[in-house]
């Protein structure tokens, strides 16, 4: 299942990039979203004009439809990993679930900034989600494309605090 979220921030895009590039973003952002229950920063990295960034999740609950089913916590935790690029304000990401999830699951995509005309940025995350389970395959993956989206709207409001003096 494909996605595209776009937010648009009241500020340039050198601020934003300062923020994207922050080790703050991801502690911060786990506080805003209710089924994180962390975000660990495993590597943060900038070197030749590109941020390696490994940021691991840990959810503090599954998906509601797989309330009351025997879900582990591995089943729950993942690993983001990203490449941005200062050159073009952008990255593609990946996120890799623990081994033996990883044949049900496989999320990655691209992350952009680019500038407005009126001194603003828009932030446009383009991503693929593919999960698959037999029968709930599809609803499970349009569930996981709207907690992506939650999960992108804390993070923008989290670049807004970064941005704010």
């Amino acid at each position: 299942m494909h996605f595209t979220l776009s937010h648009e921030l009241d500020a340039p895009l050198d601020a934003v990039e300062l923020a994207v590039l922050s080790p703050e973003l991801g502690p911060r952002l786990a506080s805003k979203v209710p089924l994180l229950e962390s975000i660990v920063t495993v590597e943060h990295a900038l070197r030749g004009g590109e941020l390696l960034r490994v940021l691991r999740f840990q959810a503090s609950a599954p998906l509601p439809i797989f309330k009351g089913y025997p879900i582990t916590r591995d089943a729950m935790s993942w690993e983001e990993r990203s490449t941005y690029r200062l050159a073009d304000h952008s990255s593609t990401w990946q996120v890799t679930p623990k081994e033996q999830w990883r044949s049900y699951f496989r999320a990655e995509g691209t992350y952009r900034l680019d500038r407005l005309p009126d001194g603003r940025t828009r932030r446009r995350v383009d991503g693929d989600i593919q999960i698959r389970l037999r029968v709930l395959g599809p609803l499970v993956e349009r569930l996981a494309v709207a907690e992506v989206q939650r999960t992108y709207d804390a993070e923008a409001d989290t670049l807004r605090e970064l941005v704010t003096p």
